[in-house]
């Protein structure tokens, strides 16, 4: 019942934050020359297609030409985002200066919705900047400058800024390239390029007019400088030696410095006003409102509007008396970050310390730089019912529990392998490597049923070649410049690639490259061969690489082994660890760390190691009997499972998946095998004999596959963690002198639910939750490069509360 609780609970507070469709205005360019035009939308985010949608009235804006397109509401898929409506306009104007587009009114089924106002800037052409650089001997007039609304921006106001380029028409580009910039006493996001490309008339020729947009934020009063920057174009040159066959030719352009001047914010802040610069609305919400005393209350505080949202800080209750507050966390935003106007969410836990009738109101404070004044929100306080902590007819006491069989152990297993090297000491074939010869044999007779082998002619491709030699480039970056580089390759060859690991690159560059500080971190050589790794997987995977274990490391492991044998534990233990990258040590090593850290007295930790060698390879039976050794020995808090899932797990999870597998294929080749072959001939028998095998083969392996032990169905991997110290404490508060719920033992298994200062609120597989200090914990998957377990010297559940 608690679960479904939960369950319920996050429901509504999800549905209540995001459930409410919104209306965005964007436009593509801000920032055009007399006479340009510029897409302008109105977006309906986070509806759903059933929702009505009305057109709206059109402003009518002094010297600015607003025009609808197709005079329809339009359907596409956004980016990152679930599919969305719009409604095209454009854009133009022939007077300079600024300009703003006010609120367009949009009827949502019948709830009347605004967009906020955009602001944009008309150029005159004769203020533009022209350059010109060289390609062979064909020079090339170009304009190319930063540009903002604002010159003079109060510090810390996030305002629109572009890089503009204007390019001949006449030229064919492949490639736009993202800046290389300079910045100084601001921050500002990547610049990209738009795909919509727009065109303009200048020196009586056309242009291409390609908008870079970002935002950006000065960091304190004064001058402030974005720039100088250089981009590279790739252009498609016709080569006429080469009978006009074309190639691509780099272009590198240069970008003038902007020079900004940032205004302290006025004196005489309010009381509560920490960062917030910007135009905000606020909406705070619960899904409970009857708990019982002692309990957690859960919030949403949504903050949106337009300004520095990626910066903000949480907001705090008016009056915070009688309430015990945890430290608030924001959901993690996407690449909306950049965008001026968005939503940030935060999550606060609070538990009333007496008797409360209501949720107290919420104040956010935060700087207008439209009026120049402070302004402040005051949510509505929501009523709650507090019941008592303790029902009528509830039993004190916990129920005994049940006995069940055990296995006669006295010890833990011995070590296993203890030289075992690098998970790269061997060629690691993935599980479906097996599947290889059914292919070939399907194919066989597929080519016997076409009766003919299609060879196609094999062509040396312009862009094979190209992509190579770009990868080569990655390769030789220096590590200061390395994740610079890994960035271009991306953009240019894996834009529309949809690989976790493909973001985490971008978003690593876009930290080191992008910041103020122009100075960027060495690159560590193991995080460098990951990476390159990876990025070879998703981009060359026609290139095998195989990574051998230097002689170091062999050697490593093969004294840790003596170590143990010595009865040196501690040593060994570090020996192993030490003996190469953790994402690289197998399960045999990671088992005899468990095993040393047992030696050494430390029960949790060596838990810990073996759950973490099953979790590297899920079918290695001397961690998970060595594993329900302990449990059974120190009582931990764990998972209880059948006798018939431990007896599944004998074999790994690659195996009963590769007998499903394994049906299907020989369904499909049996099938192949009729129209392939004569009638009467004998491998038809055997093809009959596979339909008849085959589905109780899969049923086989789809039994074992479903009832395969796997702890992520209690909680993901990532957020699992392993009692370490001899006994924690586990506490109502996050104080050594709260009461205590429950004393959770070594090697006890739980959930990392939220993190306040030196302690962790966790749930456990007997649905007990509390309060931990950190310390007496570890999580199953190490944030870093994890340290050789100790020897522990007392109980950490006492001593590090």
């Amino acid at each position: 019942m608690n679960q479904i609780r939960h369950i319920i609970l996050f429901l509504l507070l999800a549905g209540a934050a995001h459930a409410a469709s919104r209306v965005e205005a964007l436009m593509s360019s801000r920032f055009l020359v007399r006479g340009e035009q510029a897409k302008f939308e109105v977006v309906l985010r986070s509806g759903d297609f059933g929702e009505e949608v009305s057109m709206p009235k059109l402003p009518v804006v002094k010297n600015v030409d607003l025009r609808l397109l197709g005079g329809y509401v339009q359907r596409r898929a956004g980016e990152g985002r679930r599919l969305e409506q719009f409604i095209p306009f454009v854009v133009s104007s022939l007077e300079v200066g600024t300009h703003e587009i006010p609120p367009i009114e949009v009827m949502v089924n019948g709830e009347l919705q605004r967009t906020r106002p955009v602001e944009f800037r008309v150029i005159d052409e004769t203020s533009l900047t022209w350059a010109t650089a060289t390609v062979g001997d064909q020079r090339i007039r170009y304009s190319a400058a930063f540009h903002s609304i604002k010159d003079q921006p109060f510090l810390g106001e996030k305002q629109p800024v572009e890089l503009k380029i204007y390019f001949p028409g006449d030229q064919i580009v492949i490639d736009w390239g993202i800046p290389d910039f300079e910045r100084q006493s601001l921050s500002a996001w990547r610049f990209q390029p738009q795909p919509q490309l727009g065109r303009a008339q200048l020196l009586g020729r056309t242009y291409y007019a390609v908008p870079y947009p970002s935002t950006a934020s000065t960091n304190q009063p004064g001058p402030a400088t974005l720039g100088p920057a250089s981009l590279t174009l790739q252009l498609q040159i016709a080569s006429v030696q080469n009978f006009g066959r074309a190639y691509a030719q780099p272009l590198k352009l240069s970008v003038p410095a902007l020079q900004l001047e940032s205004k302290p914010l006025p004196p005489g802040a309010p009381e509560g006003f920490v960062n917030a610069v910007g135009q905000f609305e606020m909406k705070v919400v619960t899904g409970e409102t009857d708990l019982r005393e002692g309990d957690p209350v859960t919030l949403e505080i949504a903050i949106s509007g337009s300004g520095n949202l990626d910066a903000l800080t949480p907001p705090k209750p008016l009056d915070a008396e009688g309430w015990k507050l945890y430290d608030a966390t924001p959901q993690e935003r996407g690449e909306e970050r950049r965008e001026l106007s968005g939503e940030v969410i935060f999550r606060q836990f609070m538990r009333p310390l007496q008797m409360q009738k209501a949720i107290p109101p919420f104040k956010l404070v935060y700087f207008d730089p439209a009026k120049g004044s402070y302004e402040s929100i005051l949510s509505d306080a929501i009523p709650l019912n507090v019941l008592p902590s303790t029902a009528p007819g509830v039993m004190a006491a916990p129920p005994p529990a049940l006995s069940m069989p055990i296995e006669q152990m006295t010890d833990i297993l011995g070590v296993v392998n203890p030289s075992a090297g690098l998970l790269s000491n061997k060629l690691n074939l993935p599980p479906w490597t097996w599947q290889v010869v059914p292919a070939l044999l399907a194919l066989g007779l597929i080519g016997r049923i076409a009766f003919r082998a299609i060879a196609p002619r094999l062509h040396k491709d312009p862009d094979v070649i190209a992509r190579h030699k770009e990868w080569r480039v990655v390769e030789n970056a220096p590590d200061q410049s390395f994740y610079r580089a890994a960035g271009h390759f991306i953009e240019r060859w894996l834009g529309n690639s949809q690989d976790p690991f493909v973001g985490e690159v971008l978003k690593r560059r876009d930290e080191s490259s992008f910041r103020q500080e122009r100075a960027e971190a060495r690159v560590d050589r193991s995080e460098r061969s990951k990476v390159l790794k990876q990025l070879r997987r998703i981009a060359l995977p026609l290139v095998a690489v195989f990574l051998t274990l230097s002689g170091e490391s062999a050697r490593a492991a093969e004294d840790a082994g003596k170590l143990f044998e010595d009865g040196r534990y501690s040593e060994a233990a570090k020996a192993w660890i030490d003996s190469g990258p953790y994402d690289q040590l197998p399960a045999d090593t990671l088992y005899n760390i468990g095993n040393a850290a047992y030696r050494m007295g430390s029960a949790g930790e060596a838990a810990l190691y073996y759950r973490r060698a099953l979790a590297r390879n899920p079918a290695h039976a001397e961690s998970r009997q060595n594993l329900r050794f302990l449990e059974r020995k120190f009582g931990s808090i764990t998972i209880q499972r059948p006798d018939y899932e431990h007896q599944i797990a004998r074999l790994p999870l690659g195996f009963w998946q590769g007998l499903v597998a394994a049906a299907a294929w020989a369904v499909g080749i049996g099938l192949l095998v009729f129209p392939a072959t004569r009638p009467g001939a004998g491998v038809r028998m055997a093809a009959i004999a596979a339909f008849v095998t085959a589905p109780l083969i899969a049923v086989c392996g789809a039994l074992g596959w479903h009832y395969y032990p796997d702890d992520a169905r209690f909680a993901p991997l990532t957020e699992q963690a392993v009692v370490v110290a001899d006994s924690a404490t586990v506490r109502t508060d996050a104080a050594r002198t709260a009461p205590t719920v429950i004393d959770a033992p070594a090697g006890s298994l739980c959930k990392l639910v939220s993190r306040s200062g030196d302690w962790a609120y966790v749930a456990f597989t007997n649905d007990s939750r509390g309060w931990v200090p950190l310390v007496d914990i570890r999580p199953l998957v190490p944030e870093t490069n994890p340290e050789a377990p100790k020897p522990r010297s007392a109980k950490g559940g006492e001593n590090n509360a």
